[in-house]
Parts: structure tokens; C-alpha cells; sequence
């Protein structure tokens, strides 16, 4: 009598391969998360950089002023506050640059004094330390091009929550270093018009 023996798993051996297989990708995922997120880390400081090469040179064409900032109370659940101004797009390209962190929207963009507030010229208020580069002591609002430390920034979401109008105001963003990535795991990407940017 001849017995047919069929070479298969066993269930035990099954079962094992399952663990080991998940045991790597327990390893493997945080890994790969991580990659992505410095992938878009790069991306944005790149982007960044050439969106303050755009306002360099529009203020290169207008005497040294910087394009008018816009802010919406309208637009204060959704993101779209403090998008980037029109006028920059002559400078980088037709297609707009949108924040890999905000999905739809533009980087941010703000220039203290005169602006669009709800449609309406009014004056934009940009909160620097008062210790400025350091970012230790209490935030003086500047309203005026001519006495800011800082002529404009631009600035990306970052990867953690996203933070309203209301919340961006009162925690005097985005000049403040506590609250840029990586010091802050949910903080801002940012670039200053003076060269200084978050790491």
C-alpha cells in the first residue's frame, strides 16, 4: 500500500510565519511613516524658499515693499486665511503652491501693515518677540512696514493639527520659535523675510 504524503504548512508553522511577518511591520511602519513625513518636511523648505525668492523680487519692483497680506474672518474653520497673495504668481509660476499639510490650500503668507482685511484695506498685525531672534520674551504687535524687525513671513500648516485663525492670533503666530516644527511636534513650517527659517 502506497500513502500519498502531501508536503503542506502545518497550522504551527502558519501561524508563525504571521508573527514574524507582522513583527517586521510593527518595525517597518514607523519607519516609513517617519521617511514620508521628512519627505514632506523637504519638500515644504524647499517650496518655501521659493516663495520667498518670489516676494524678494517683487520687492525688488516695488521700492522694497512686499505684496499686500489678506485675512478672512470668514475663512477661519477652513484653512484659507492668510493664503498666498496674487500678485505673487508672476514671480513663480502659474501654478499655484499648495501645502502638502493643507491639502487645497496655499502656503501662508502675512506682512504687517496695510492689507486686506475682509475685502476691505485695513492694517495687519504681525506679533514678534521682543527679543527678537531669540523668542523668550512677550510679542510686540508691529503694524507698520517701516518699524517691524520682520517685513513678511511665509509659513506651511506643518504635519500636526491645524490651527484655526482665532488659535493662530492668540498664540501671536508664526514669529514665535516655540511653536515652529520641530520644537513643536504640531507646529508651523516658516520661513522670515530675514533668512531665518525653522529647522
Amino acid at each position: 500500500m502506497i500513502v500519498n504524503k502531501r508536503s503542506a504548512f502545518s497550522l504551527i508553522e502558519l501561524l508563525v510565519v504571521i508573527a514574524v511577518i507582522a513583527i517586521i511591520t510593527a518595525i517597518l511602519f514607523p519607519v516609513i511613516v517617519g521617511a514620508k513625513l521628512r519627505a514632506q518636511v523637504s519638500r515644504v523648505h524647499v517650496e518655501l524658499r521659493q516663495v520667498c525668492d518670489a516676494v524678494q523680487m517683487y520687492c525688488d519692483d516695488w521700492n522694497g515693499k512686499p505684496p499686500l497680506a489678506s485675512e478672512s474672518c470668514q475663512q477661519v474653520k477652513i484653512d484659507a486665511y492668510y493664503e498666498l497673495p496674487e500678485p505673487l504668481y508672476k514671480y513663480i509660476s502659474k501654478q499655484k503652491f499648495y501645502d502638502p499639510f493643507n491639502p487645497g490650500r496655499t502656503y501662508k503668507y502675512i506682512a504687517p501693515g496695510l492689507g486686506y482685511v475682509n475685502n476691505s484695506i485695513s492694517l495687519i498685525t504681525l506679533y514678534v518677540p521682543a527679543d527678537y531672534p531669540v523668542s523668550e520674551q512677550q510679542c510686540v504687535a508691529y503694524r507698520s512696514q517701516k518699524t517691524t524687525p520682520i517685513k513678511w513671513v511665509v509659513w506651511s500648516v506643518g504635519p500636526g493639527k491645524s490651527r484655526g485663525l482665532i488659535e493662530f492670533a492668540q498664540n501671536m503666530m508664526p514669529v514665535r520659535k516655540r511653536h515652529w516644527y520641530p520644537y513643536d511636534q504640531d507646529g508651523i513650517i516658516v520661513r522670515l523675510s530675514d533668512g531665518r527659517r525653522s529647522p
